[in-house]
């Protein structure tokens, strides 16, 4: 008999007990898997060229709901607006109207009409996009199709207090002195005993500890604190909201299973949208939305929660189809009978309201990061070759880039890159089946449970933000030179082509510029950045170092 690997972070909302207690055997991801609907691709490259943190070369912009919910929306947000206009030197920040109800290929075909006609160089075009409005306002589809290339975050609340008050606090947050130290990364795990967190311990918390702490010592991971949080003999709601409540910026990774629907069901809609994605601590109780208030919650920080519905509810859950092919076949009847009960059915969907209130609480995070549909043991593992190995780096790639610093835009996007890979992987075994290649069922499997799995995760809040600590910066070894181009390309100091070259005057001193082609070419640090510490304008330095890569400094008449 195979073992049960393939476990779900889902529990019953009344008495905590999972959903699916056995789990399924990973042969079950192998059982006729259709191709995935495809989400759109970039209509254009970005230039990569330019720093991503920077707001004047990237530009920043809203997707709203059409008429007069959108208006209203773009009136309550104006000062968050403004902020973000002075941000990209004065620039017009865009709006992007968007229809309710979109599939995938209707947000590919919006992308295309919409937001980028193609009729224009894309210089203008926002790389963050902030979305105003729940899944029912502007789709869901919208957000995944725009976070393939793009930094895209979403704000939905019930009312126009949450969008103030968030408004305000991260305008704040922004206004106030960086704090001296570095951030905090703490890791809550609550131990239920069940399959699903003991498995998600194991391969994804664990691991990652290990490899935070190792990039610690080395001066790659840039946090005061590395901190694992969850007691091991019982959970205990009581120590969470203790770990939750530090001051300072920091990033909170949480493993818990998200609250589905009682085994009896939701009485109605409004149960389920306050409580379905709470935070469960198995037989312990919940954490809800309705335990926020205003009380200090992981302050000026990130959430990022690894458990079922946490972000959100769809309209349509990715894996219905899968499951109910796995009921008609028998097999796991049982089982994927369970699962299917505790699916959206025949109602609208919707952000969370536990991250909601956390977004909305003038003393709570700035950015949630969470999973919108069933979130498996599948995306912080790789099984298609046959034997389980762990892949904590997917999840650690993102805390590692808070705590740098980064905006959160670009850390979620490590992330999202992860799930393009797995995408272009599937793809292409698919492509290889249409021209009649050999069906690998089983690797087809595994590929679309992980592709399906982090498709789930989205980013809830203004994707510009960061947490207030001075960004880390690659120190190089203290015995070695600034990187220069001429050790990268092999170029001696004195070669000079065999004809003549007019020397080219330079703005600063040769050795320095070098320093500066240098740092362009190890790619740590946006060509923007490089030509503001060095003094040179952006694009003289591009013009420079492209002759340069040509023939060294006997491209620029220098020996």
């Amino acid at each position: 008999m195979p073992a049960n690997d393939l476990h779900l972070l889902l529990s019953h909302d009344d008495d905590g007990s999972p959903v699916l207690g056995g789990g399924l055997p990973t042969t079950a991801a192998a059982k006729d898997v259709e191709c995935p609907e495809a989400r759109p691709g970039p209509t254009h490259l970005w230039d990569e060229g330019d720093d991503p943190d920077d707001l004047e070369a990237q530009r920043w912009g809203l997707i709203v709901p059409q008429g007069q919910t959108g208006d209203r929306l773009l009136e309550i947000v104006r000062p968050l607006v403004e902020a973000r206009r002075a941000a990209q030197g004065g620039r017009e920040v865009k709006v992007f109207r968007a229809p309710p109800r979109l599939d995938m290929a209707g947000a590919a075909r919006w992308r295309k009409d919409v937001f980028d006609r193609g009729a224009d160089l894309a210089v203008d075009l926002p790389r963050y996009q902030l979305i105003l409005g729940d899944l029912d306002q502007v789709p869901l589809a919208i957000q995944q199709a725009q976070q393939s290339d793009g930094y895209v975050g979403r704000l939905a609340f019930p009312d126009e207090r949450g969008y103030e008050a968030y408004v305000h606090k991260i305008l704040a947050a922004e206004r106030a002195a960086a704090h001296d130290s570095p951030p905090r990364a703490t890791f809550y795990t609550v131990h239920d005993g069940t399959a699903a967190t003991s498995a998600t311990y194991r391969s994804l918390v664990r691991p990652g500890l290990e490899l935070a702490r190792s990039r610690a010592a080395s001066g790659e991971f840039y946090a005061s604190t590395i901190e694992e949080c969850g007691r091991v003999d019982a959970p205990s709601p009581d120590e969470w909201l203790e770990a939750s409540s530090r001051p300072g910026p920091g990033v909170l990774f949480s493993v818990s299973h998200g609250a589905g629907p009682p085994r009896e069901g939701w009485k109605n809609f409004a149960e389920q949208h306050a409580r379905q994605g709470a935070m469960r601590f198995g037989r312990e109780g919940t954490f809800a939305a309705s335990d926020m208030g205003e009380r200090p919650f992981v302050p000026g920080g990130v959430w990022f929660m690894v458990a079922c519905y946490g972000g959100g509810t769809p309209d349509k859950s990715a894996y219905r189809h899968w499951l109910e092919r796995l009921y008609k076949l028998g097999q796991y009847g049982g089982e994927a009978e369970e699962v299917l009960r505790a699916l959206p059915r025949n109602a609208p969907p919707f952000i969370a309201s536990l991250p909601r209130a956390a977004l909305a609480n003038p003393n709570g995070p700035l950015a949630f990061l969470g999973h919108v549909d069933l979130a498996w043991t599948y995306s912080f593992e790789e099984r298609d070759a046959g034997t389980p190995i762990a892949r904590p780096a997917r999840f650690l790639s993102v805390v590692r880039s808070l705590v740098r610093g980064d905006r959160v835009g670009i850390s979620f996007r490590e992330l999202v890159r992860f799930f393009e890979q797995a995408n272009t992987e599937l793809t292409s075994l698919y492509d290889l089946e249409a021209g009649g290649g050999r069906r690998d069922e089983a690797r087809l499997g595994h590929l679309w449970m992980l592709r399906q799995d982090l498709s789930g995760y989205i980013l809830l809040g203004d994707p510009a933000v960061r947490l207030g600590v001075p960004r880390a910066r690659k120190a190089a070894p203290p015995d070695s030179p600034a990187p220069t181009a001429a050790s990268v390309f092999g170029f001696g100091q004195v070669q000079a082509p065999a004809a003549p070259i007019e020397q080219v005057p330079l703005p600063i001193e040769l050795e320095r510029l070098e320093e500066a082609f240098g740092h362009m070419l190890v790619g740590e640090r946006g060509h923007k950045e490089i030509a503001r510490e060095y003094g040179i304008e952006l694009g003289e330095l591009r013009k420079l170092f492209d002759r340069y890569k040509k023939g060294g400094r006997g491209s620029l008449g220098q020996t």
